[in-house]
């Protein structure tokens, strides 16, 4: 099992050892991949397959077989959905890299005291928006009570 990141230089030297022939075009099969990348990979590749949200069929992936017990189904990587499976692997492992390090830690509060800043900064400008809108009302309300009184 892959327990590092992986550049993607070294991803396409992963696809092309594991990938094999299938129809047409090299691919690497869903089983493979989640020997690659363990237990995480077999439930976001069911969550992406749910939703058809990440990988595209006949781009990312794609099926073999007859859906029968002679000649079963069963799906496959092409490059681009095991390169996206990879960006997902190298994604979870940069998070929990941040989450265990000072620097990310430093980051974090960072982060954290910018969003501070913006939320003051939004909470003063409503503010000053709401002023206007009050100062605006409060001259059309005067105009209209010198409109009345000059009649």
């Amino acid at each position: 099992m892959i327990d590092e990141v992986l550049n993607k230089a070294a991803a396409v030297e992963l696809f092309e050892g594991e990938a094999v022939l299938i129809g047409s075009d090299d691919a690497v099969p869903f089983y493979r991949a989640v020997e690659i990348f363990g237990e995480w990979a077999a439930a976001f590749i069911d969550k992406c397959m749910e939703t058809r949200s990440y990988f595209e069929s006949g781009i990312d992936y794609g099926g073999w077989g007859e859906c029968s017990s002679e000649h079963p189904f069963t799906k496959f990587f092409y490059r681009s959905g095991f390169l996206k499976l990879v960006k997902e692997h190298n994604y979870l492992h940069i998070i929990k890299a941040h989450k265990e390090s000072s620097s990310g830690q430093l980051i974090d509060r960072y982060t954290e005291e910018g969003i501070r800043r913006l939320e003051e900064r939004e909470a003063e400008e409503e503010r000053g928006r709401a002023e206007r809108r009050a100062k605006r009302a409060a001259a059309r309300e005067a105009k209209a009570k010198e409109k009345v009184q000059a009649h």
